[in-house]
């Protein structure tokens, strides 16, 4: 007897789950001692000149510290006014 194919969710929008993602990485990691926080320096780097292998240590640190998550979604932000 064939398997039946797993339902798959015809209305996946991407837009919606980088909103559900950004608000997780904003509210779900306090870090309120900031264990392992790399200097503002460090993010603003990240935000203006990505490097993957430079960068790998501080972009992992964004997935577990919603602050330092937050302050480099307001670097990215304040860049991206300048520019535009």
């Amino acid at each position: 007897m064939p398997r039946k194919k797993r339902p798959q969710r015809d209305d996946f929008n991407e837009v919606e789950f980088r909103d559900f993602l950004k608000t997780y990485l904003s509210e779900s990691f306090p870090n309120r001692q900031r264990i392992g926080c790399p200097p503002v320096s460090d993010l603003q780097r990240m935000a203006e000149c990505p490097v993957e292998a430079r960068d790998a240590e501080v972009s992992e640190h964004l997935t577990c510290c919603s602050p330092c998550f937050r302050h480099y979604m307001e670097i990215l932000a304040g860049l991206k006014r300048k520019a535009g």
